[in-house]
């Protein structure tokens, strides 16, 4: 059960990645002035960093970020949190702590998705919306390499 599932959650979040990656490379990127969204800046950003990505996108890279914001990355996010749970479920307790981190990152990354849609949408370069959604990028890269390191080390261990 647990393969099967595991399975599924990597199909899903690959499937959900590739779809997104389509709408990054081929309509908000190009619709932006070739600038890069937010959620790809590992060390945060300010207004005055991602003001120019936020006041350059067309209509066109506005919709499709919304929409991967509201939808692909949630279906992203969740699958791929799931993946990484179900992948160190196996023997000893360290899987709880796998299972808590995965958690951790879904979350932290789904804040995330809502704080830039926040300042992106809603409240236009709101300067405390952008700090909010640049320490919460920071945090999910931090969280997902955590995640990732700690399931490869849970892996290599033998049980």
């Amino acid at each position: 059960m647990t393969r099967t599932s595991r399975q599924i959650a990597g199909w899903v979040a690959l499937a959900a990645y590739l779809v997104m990656g389509a709408f990054y490379y081929f309509s908000i990127k190009p619709g932006a002035g070739g600038l890069w969204p937010p959620d790809f800046h590992l060390r945060g950003y300010d207004v005055a960093s991602i003001g120019p990505f936020v006041q350059a996108l067309n209509d066109e890279a506005r919709a499709s970020y919304a929409v991967v914001l509201q939808r692909w990355d949630r279906l992203f996010i969740v699958s791929f949190a799931l993946w990484i749970a179900l992948s160190g479920w196996r023997g000893g307790g360290l899987r709880y702590v796998v299972a808590g981190l995965a958690v951790l990152y879904g979350l932290i990354d789904l804040a995330e998705n809502a704080a830039i849609y926040q300042f992106v949408f809603v409240t236009p370069l709101d300067p405390a919306a952008v700090d909010l959604a640049s320490h919460l990028t920071m945090a999910k890269f931090a969280s997902l390499y955590l995640s990732v390191l700690v399931l490869i080390w849970h892996m290599r261990r033998p049980g």
